[in-house]
């Protein structure tokens, strides 16, 4: 079954929906919706992003008659990034505010969690931002992604670094928490295979603001190239200190990187970086340009991935909740039924596991600006 989020009234709906915005308050008339992030804390840039693309999606929702004429309300819960938090946030939507589906989290540890609380309750889970690989391949029938996992993000990176960039000897420097750790274990497990060595591999813990230690252990091997897999923050301050340390050779990163607040805090050492590019506006067409213009216009800047797959998992939920708005299983037959479906993200779907079909691409760092150099 393919879905289309690309119809052509989608432009005059934005455009009515900065009119009608979302959240009215609790009505019978609704559809509710929790959504879990964090939106304090060092990672709230990412909760943040995706709520304004969630919101910006349910308004244009709304605008068109909802679903059957019920309008979808958002019920947010800040997790600040605390996984148990998180847990009692996804409990409390559940069985307080009588939600339909749950999208969220941030962090892999905190979505885990609370992918529990939703299978046990029968609820929908989908994550828009989370990509450890486990999250739907672990047998939970509740649980769906709309953005590809880090083992497709990592293996596509170590495929370039040595099919094109010709990187023979690689250094790995990732947080310690599970995105970090995972996409470090997939890029060095497709890097052996295509004969790349890692000649270090080193963990950081999050909120570290000085690397040189962790760089100073890697300078004297020279590497090729290094591979940072890790949030913004950390990540933007490891390549301008390596930088300032005379280490010259390339930076590679997963999607962590993709905010702009990497760019803030890299600057111009992020130049040539070569990051994974889970969202390219070019593959989602006009669409996508619709939404890029409204999202500029409502909140002032340019809409990231996490906001692009946050918009894109509002319009899944809608799709599904238009074929069964009944709460716990029918909902779930109905989010695993489409196969495909066409967003601002580009053309994807979910495989029988509940996971993003979608190919990743790459993108350089060219001028402050992330070009991309695959899928074009």
């Amino acid at each position: 079954m393919t879905r289309s989020f690309g119809l052509p009234q989608f432009v005059a709906l934005l455009v009515l929906a900065a009119i009608i915005w979302a959240g009215f308050g609790i009505g019978v008339n609704t559809i509710r919706i929790g959504v879990i992030a964090p939106f304090t804390g060092p990672t709230s840039i990412y909760g943040i992003s995706m709520r304004n693309g969630i919101r910006l999606a349910a308004d244009a929702v709304n605008a068109g008659g909802g679903i059957a004429g019920q309008r979808l309300e958002l019920v947010f819960a800040d997790d600040a990034n605390d996984k148990i938090t998180a847990a009692e946030a996804a409990r409390n939507l559940i069985y307080r505010e009588n939600v339909k589906l749950v999208i969220g989290t941030v962090s892999s540890d905190a979505t885990m969690n609370v992918q529990r609380v939703c299978e046990k309750a029968r609820i929908p889970m989908l994550t828009s931002v989370s990509t450890n690989p486990f999250i739907t391949r672990v047998g939970f029938r509740y649980s769906f992604r709309c953005l590809t996992d880090d083992t497709v993000q990592a293996s596509e990176l170590a495929s370039f670094a040595v099919r094109t960039l010709q990187l023979r000897r690689v250094a790995i420097l990732h947080d310690s928490n599970k995105y970090g750790s995972m996409g470090a274990r997939v890029y060095a497990a497709r890097a052996a295979e295509l004969g790349q060595s890692i000649v270090e591999n080193v963990a950081f813990d999050g909120g570290t603001v000085n690397f040189t230690k962790h760089l100073e252990s890697i300078r004297p091997l020279n590497p090729d190239g290094l591979l940072i897999w890790g949030l913004a923050q950390e990540s933007g301050l490891i390549v301008r200190q390596a930088r300032e340390l005379g280490m010259r050779m390339p930076v590679l990163g997963g999607d962590g990187m993709a905010p702009a607040a990497f760019l803030d805090l890299a600057g111009p050492a992020a130049e040539g970086a070569v990051v994974t590019m889970p969202f390219n506006p070019a593959k989602g067409g006009q669409t996508a340009k619709a939404f890029m213009e409204r999202f500029r216009g409502t909140f002032g800047s340019d809409p990231d991935s996490f906001a692009a797959h946050g918009f894109d998992a509002i319009h899944l939920a809608a799709s599904a909740l238009r074929s069964s708005a009944e709460r716990g299983i029918p909902l779930r037959d109905a989010l695993a039924a489409i196969a495909s479906y066409d967003g601002v993200t580009g053309k994807g779907g979910f495989d029988a596991s509940g996971n993003e079909t979608r190919p990743v691409e790459l993108a350089r760092i060219q001028g402050g600006r992330f070009v991309p150099v695959t899928g074009q």
